[in-house]
């Protein structure tokens, strides 16, 4: 028994260095990222001086990254010495700049990303911290990623450029643009991907084709393992453990609200694309091992308890919150419910769903029902591992049958009652599922994270498919 461990981990260490030769065994990765622009070095005197650019959408962020030709401090860019790194934004066909993004010091020599609004004549009307994940790979770059929104961007075209200055006695030996005249021009569309990546390969509208995804695997069942539910943003850490998605408040059209358990929460990725493309801010309410249910969960008293406590919490978080109108439920399916004595157990799980979306207040006018994903294997990461080793295609070739992937979702049959009017459900298993099977990889993009959740980038990728789902009944 002593053994035990050492061997767990020498096994565990053997499997892990398995799965991180997938990627290599298979084609290479597509390029995800926007076009980066290379500069001339022009600004000789100038550590700022630029010599690579790239602003641009990857899935539903904008990245903006900069890459100079000398190292750099945040301390270093201060307006009032001269010093700038910025890029101007020109909205559809204008032909002055109508917002600017610039690199700053947020104190203590840490870097943020400031966006300026400026009027037709180049005044400033509005100046705000962006909210962004930002990296520094080294002193003479720096990367962010944020939402459209934050630089009042919707969908649709816009230009931009980067310049940068930096004091010294020949202000043209320190001043850069990029491109030198012009501008470079881009598009902020619901979901930026190469063509026919991950779901869009089974739209059933547009149907495609990308021989350079036939092999490939994105992220790694390794990498998967490691990578988090798409960003949401913290409210509070009180029960309800609420956060936020989609674009500002200032800027929204719509209140959503996202409720249920992990599997609830692994949609966020497809509705943050449906969210960034109509305006939308969402609320993410979500506890892990408990769906939003009236019916008693399967679970030890302690979790049953702690359940039941977040429920009357929802219950109670929706009644303060008016605003929201439309709300998105998921679970994980086939969960057990304890039913009272003679009472059919899966008919007792449907009317608990029915009770539990009946408490939630008349202010919240639909309530749609993501059907739950097919299901994974525990052999599955392997297979693929040797499928591309053996230069097969991993979607078709660790496929898993249509009957014991996908379970049964009482949620899904609850929504279909004649007696939940407000209630609607949208069914995305074609764009996992043939009538037969079910493919761990689609359109070169991991559909599993592990044997029940998805991954956040295949999450994305079902983002246009939901959109035009939730279009048609919306």
């Amino acid at each position: 028994m002593p053994a035990s461990g050492p061997v767990l981990r020498i096994f565990s260490c053997a499997l892990l260095a398995l799965l991180l030769t997938a990627a290599g065994a298979g084609a290479a990765a597509p390029d995800r990222d926007p076009r980066t622009y290379v500069d001339a070095a022009d600004a000789p005197g100038s550590p700022l001086d630029l010599r690579a650019v790239s602003f641009g959408q990857r899935g539903t962020e904008l990245v903006l990254r900069f890459r100079t030709a000398g190292v750099w401090e945040p301390s270093d860019l201060a307006a009032a010495a001269g010093h700038a790194l910025c890029v101007q934004i020109f909205y559809g066909k204008l032909t002055t700049p109508r917002a600017r993004l610039c690199v700053v010091d947020r104190g203590e020599n840490t870097p943020a990303l400031t966006y300026t609004r400026l009027d037709p004549f180049g005044g400033s009307v509005e100046n705000r911290i962006v909210s962004a994940s930002m990296t520094r790979y080294d002193k003479n770059s720096f990367s962010a990623a944020f939402e459209p929104s934050s630089a009042n961007l919707g969908q649709g075209p816009f230009s931009w450029h980067a310049e940068s200055a930096w004091s010294c006695d020949d202000p043209a030996a320190c001043a850069d643009r990029a491109p030198d005249t012009g501008t470079f021009r881009a598009r902020v569309q619901p979901l930026a991907e190469p063509r026919c990546f991950g779901a869009a390969s089974r739209n059933p509208r547009n149907r495609c084709t990308n021989s350079a995804l036939r092999r490939t695997v994105m992220p790694t069942p390794a990498d998967a393992l490691l990578q988090p539910n798409a960003r949401c943003s913290i409210v509070s850490l009180k029960t309800p453990y609420t956060c936020q998605f989609g674009v500002r408040a200032a800027v929204a059209n719509r209140t959503v609200a996202l409720i249920g358990d992990s599997h609830a929460a692994h949609w966020r990725g497809a509705l943050e694309v449906v969210a960034q493309a109509r305006g939308w801010r969402g609320f993410s309410l979500t506890r892990s091992g408990c769906p939003f249910s009236a019916a008693l969960p399967d679970l030890t008293t302690s979790r049953r308890a702690s359940c039941a406590r977040w429920r009357r919490a929802v219950r109670r978080w929706f009644s303060r919150h008016a605003e929201v109108r439309t709300v998105f439920v998921s679970q994980l399916s086939g969960v057990g419910v304890r039913a009272p004595k003679g009472v059919n157990r899966r008919e007792h799980q449907v009317r608990g769903f029915i009770r539990a979306w009946r408490g939630l207040p008349r202010t919240v006018r639909q309530i749609i029902v993501l059907r739950d994903v097919p299901f994974s294997t525990s052999n599955t990461p392997i297979c693929i591992e040797r499928a591309l080793r053996a230069r097969r295609r991993p979607g078709s070739a660790c496929a898993i049958p249509r009957a014991r992937a996908l379970r049964r979702d009482a949620a899904a049959t609850a929504a279909r009652r004649p007696n939940t009017a407000r209630v609607l459900v949208i069914d995305l298993t074609p764009a996992m599922c043939s009538r037969r099977l079910c493919f761990p990889v689609v359109g070169g993009v991991l559909v599993h994270k592990d044997k029940t959740h998805i991954t956040s980038l295949f999450a994305g990728t079902l983002g246009p498919l939901l959109q035009g789902r939730v279009d048609r009944l919306l």
